[in-house]
């Protein structure tokens, strides 16, 4: 029996305007957006590093069971594939393609939520 994955989630999550305006209105795509929000949970507050496999990003994605019934399906592969790379194409997220070939893990990279990693973010504007 397989059990749902928890996510951790931080105490507090502050979104910028960019970033919202880049998941509500250009992208429009609920998982995107389910995977957007999963990878700032998961990742280092400080760096933005995000470790993780396609595997435990689906099951992330993946509804609870129900008390009855079946569990409903999460996505598949190929749609949170395209949800990344959408998320890549609206900058809103970065891989490290090497990284990735050597160690057989999604090193994606989110904008830090530390004080100075926006200060920094926010001059580079």
């Amino acid at each position: 029996m397989t059990f749902p994955a928890t996510i951790f989630a931080p105490e507090f999550l502050r979104l910028e305007h960019g970033e919202l305006k880049r998941l509500l209105n250009v992208l429009r795509s609920p998982l995107a957006t389910q995977v957007f929000l999963i990878l700032l949970s998961q990742a280092d507050f400080k760096t933005g590093q995000a470790l993780l496999s396609y595997a435990r990003l689906i099951e992330l994605c993946t509804p609870p069971p129900p008390e009855r019934g079946r569990r409903p399906a999460g996505p598949s592969l190929k749609q949170v594939r395209n949800a990344v790379d959408a998320l890549i194409a609206a900058n809103l997220i970065a891989r490290n393609a090497e990284r990735n070939a050597h160690q057989g893990m999604l090193h994606l990279r989110v904008r830090p939520r530390n004080k100075a990693a926006t200060k920094k973010a926010r001059q580079a504007d």
